[in-house]
C-alpha cells in the first residue's frame, strides 16, 4: 500500500506586496505549487493521500484558496476514482473561536474526504484493511492529550500528526511501533525522523525567513506501507537566492555601489523573478544609503530582495524593528530625503502575511 503524504501548503499566503493581474505572486506561486505537486501525486497512485497541517494560511483563507484545494482535490478523484484523502488542521488554518468548524470542514462535503480541524479523529477503511488516526494542531495542545493507539483489527495504521512529538511540554508523545506510518506536519524541512515516522515539508519556501530554506529541494513524500520505504518528490517552486556574506567597504558609497553590483551578477541565473537576499560585512546600516537607485532598479526586476549589513560586532541587521531603528539613528544630520524610509525597507523584516509559527 502506498501513501502520498504532503504538507504545510499555505494556500492563500501572500508576501513582498508583489501583484500581478490582481492576484498576489506568492499567493499564486504557492497555487501553482500545488496544481503541480498534485499531478505528480497522481503519477504515483497513491492508496492514500495525507496532508498534515497549514492547509491554509490562515483560518479564513481567501475564495481562490479553497478553490486550489478542490480543483486539487477533483484532480486526484478524476484519476485515482475512491482514493481516500486525509487532512489535519495546523497552527495556521486552526479557526480562532470554539465551536468554529474551520475552512477544512468544508471539504467534508467530498466524497473520500475527511478533515480534522480541532478534535482527533479515527477513521476506518474496512475494504482496504486501513486505519488512519487524524490529530490536529489544537489537539496536540489540549489537556488531556488525546489517546493515541493503532487499530490491531487492520493491516495497516496511519498517523498523521500536526506538531511536536518531541520530549518538549507542548509536544504529543508517540510511539511509533504499532503504526506502519506516522506523518508529521509542522515543519517546513522534509526529512524522516524515524523509521516509519518523517516529514514531508511544504510544497514552499514559506515564512518570515526563507533563505534558511534557500538550498532545500520541495515537494512531497510517497512511503510503502509494506517495507516502509520513503521516497521523496521533488516540486519546482519560486527560486529562493541567499548569497553567502561579502565584504564591501565601509564609508565609501562608490566602492560599496561596485561591490554591491559585483555581488548581484554572481547570483546564478540572474536576479529577475526571483527571492533574493544580499548580505555585505563591512558597511554600516548608514552606508545602505549609497545603494538606493541600485536597490530601486533591482527591485522591479526581482520578486523581492533583501539586503542586508553585518554590523561592526559582527550581527546581522535586518532581523528585527528595532535594528531598523538603530540604523536610522547612524544616518548623518544631512543625509537625503527618504533615506530613512529606504532604511525602513531594507532593513524590515520581509514581509509576509503574518509571523512564522513554527
Amino acid at each position: 500500500m502506498i501513501v502520498a503524504h504532503l504538507s504545510d501548503l499555505h494556500l492563500g499566503h501572500r508576501a513582498f506586496d508583489r501583484w500581478e493581474q490582481g492576484v498576489n505572486l506568492r499567493e499564486r506561486d504557492l497555487a501553482l505549487a500545488v496544481q503541480r505537486a498534485f499531478e505528480a501525486v497522481v503519477e504515483q497512485r497513491p492508496d492514500l493521500v495525507v496532508i498534515t497541517g497549514d492547509v491554509f494560511d490562515r483560518p479564513d483563507p481567501p475564495a481562490a484558496a479553497l478553490v486550489t484545494l478542490t480543483r486539487a482535490i477533483e484532480t486526484l478523484r478524476s484519476a485515482l476514482g475512491d482514493t481516500p484523502v486525509v487532512m489535519v488542521a495546523g497552527a495556521r488554518d486552526t479557526p480562532r473561536r470554539s465551536g468554529d468548524a474551520g475552512a477544512l470542514a468544508a471539504l467534508d462535503a467530498f466524497p473520500n474526504v475527511e478533515a480534522a480541524t480541532t478534535m482527533p479523529r479515527s477513521i476506518v477503511y474496512e475494504q482496504r484493511s486501513l486505519h488512519v488516526q487524524l490529530i490536529p494542531h489544537a489537539a496536540v495542545l489540549r489537556n488531556p492529550r488525546p489517546l493515541v493507539e493503532p487499530d490491531p483489527r487492520m493491516r495497516h495504521n496511519v498517523l498523521a500528526v500536526c506538531g511536536l512529538v518531541t520530549d518538549a511540554a507542548d509536544a504529543l508523545p508517540i510511539d511509533p511501533t504499532g503504526w506502519d506510518y506516522v506523518a508529521l506536519g509542522s515543519d517546513h524541512t522534509h526529512g524522516v525522523v524515524a523509521p516509519r515516522v518523517a516529514h514531508a515539508g511544504s510544497l514552499e519556501r514559506v515564512g518570515s525567513s526563507p533563505w534558511r530554506e534557500a538550498g532545500e529541494e520541495k515537494g512531497f513524500l510517497s512511503v510503502d506501507l509494506d517495507d516502509g520505504a520513503v521516497t521523496f518528490h521533488p516540486v519546482a517552486g519560486r527560486p529562493v537566492v541567499a548569497m553567502a556574506p561579502s565584504r564591501a567597504p565601509r564609508g565609501d558609497p562608490d566602492r560599496i555601489r561596485s561591490r554591491f553590483s559585483e555581488v548581484v551578477r554572481e547570483i546564478p541565473g540572474g536576479i529577475d523573478r526571483k527571492i533574493v537576499r544580499v548580505r555585505l560585512r563591512g558597511p554600516v546600516p548608514s552606508d545602505l544609503v549609497a545603494l538606493q537607485g541600485l536597490v530601486s532598479e533591482l527591485s522591479q526586476r526581482a520578486v523581492h530582495l533583501s539586503v542586508e549589513v553585518d554590523d561592526p560586532g559582527g550581527r546581522v541587521s535586518g532581523a528585527g524593528a528595532s535594528l531598523s531603528d538603530r540604523a536610522r539613528g547612524l544616518l548623518p544630520a544631512d543625509a537625503p530625503a527618504g533615506a530613512a524610509a529606504l532604511l525602513d525597507r531594507l532593513l524590515a523584516p520581509d514581509a509576509s502575511s503574518g509571523e512564522d509559527p513554527r
